[in-house]
């Protein structure tokens, strides 16, 4: 009988809570390697297509760049241990043991399992499809990533050359102690250099009401958080919202604005000329 085995790979969005989140399964046997990945085009391994990345990936580019490593690395003939060695075949049992071995920060990959039946070359694309269907689909049904919301966020930051301030920071980690316990937060950007001058925390509008509600209190968590622990004033944070008047006569969205808008200041950026106004004020800040 001809060992399959499958690996999971997996994304820790906090590395201090170590909740990690399926993205994908990777089979191996003798015969071959068979792999799926959350985002991938079925046609063109290897490539992610940006809009179906989960909302809880906080960078697409690094995401982007993983999928394609992992791609590469099941699809050659050999890989190279890190920190030297020789080169282990993609055939043999090792190659398994090395992959999980290029693990780094936020993305993982876990030998998770045997397949007990024997398994046929033609048959593994088909336990790969039932393993990621199983596995990973099913666990990860959340709204995908806004890419309008991050464009216009984007767009709009080089507009106003806030990116040009010396003091700029993206996915940027403040700590606090909370009730005892040391808690990291990551804002999606930040002036800071040693004293935080402005944190902006991205936050997309999902049309779900569970993941809206799970998205506000994680916010609103992070916030009261560091308000508290006098790392920064509520008029030096800012929540970066994409409310279409649609959305904002819904009662859960407007619920989410305002206790959002009770411990910060809240900016919609689909009112251009109050985010160039902020985004510009905030270009001015002297650097130190």
């Amino acid at each position: 009988m001809i060992t399959t085995k499958y690996l999971l790979a997996k994304y820790i969005p906090d590395l201090h809570r170590f909740e990690p989140r399926n993205i994908g399964v990777i089979v191996w046997s003798l015969l071959g390697i068979e792999a799926r990945f959350l985002a991938e085009y079925p046609d063109r391994p290897g490539e992610v297509d940006g809009r179906s990345i989960p909302s809880f990936v906080t960078s697409a580019s690094a995401y982007r760049q993983w999928i394609r490593y992992w791609r590469d690395a099941i699809t050659g003939t050999a890989i190279q241990p890190l920190g030297g060695g020789d080169v282990v075949s993609s055939s043999s049992p090792d190659f398994i043991d090395v992959l999980q071995q290029t693990a780094r920060g936020n993305f993982v990959v876990v030998d998770s399992g045997s397949v007990l039946d024997d398994i046929s070359e033609e048959e593994l694309p088909v336990v790969a499809d039932q393993l990621f269907t199983q596995l990973i689909e099913v666990n990860t049904a959340e709204e995908p990533r806004n890419i309008g919301f991050d464009e216009l966020c984007d767009s709009l930051m080089n507009r106003a050359k806030i990116k040009d301030h010396l003091n700029f920071r993206d996915r940027y980690p403040v700590r606090c102690s909370v009730r005892g316990i040391e808690e990291e937060f990551v804002f999606s950007h930040a002036i800071a250099n040693g004293t935080i001058e402005r944190a902006y925390q991205r936050f997309p509008i999902p049309k779900r009401k569970s993941q809206l509600q799970k998205n506000r209190d994680a916010t609103a968590w992070m916030l009261e958080s560091i308000l508290r622990a006098n790392l920064i004033t509520s008029d030096k944070t800012i929540v970066l919202v994409d409310a279409t008047p649609e959305q904002i006569s819904q009662a859960e969205v407007d619920k989410s604005i305002r206790l959002l808008r009770s411990m910060s200041r809240v900016v919609n950026i689909f009112d251009e000329s109050e985010a160039l106004a902020e985004f510009g004020a905030a270009a001015l800040i002297p650097a130190h």
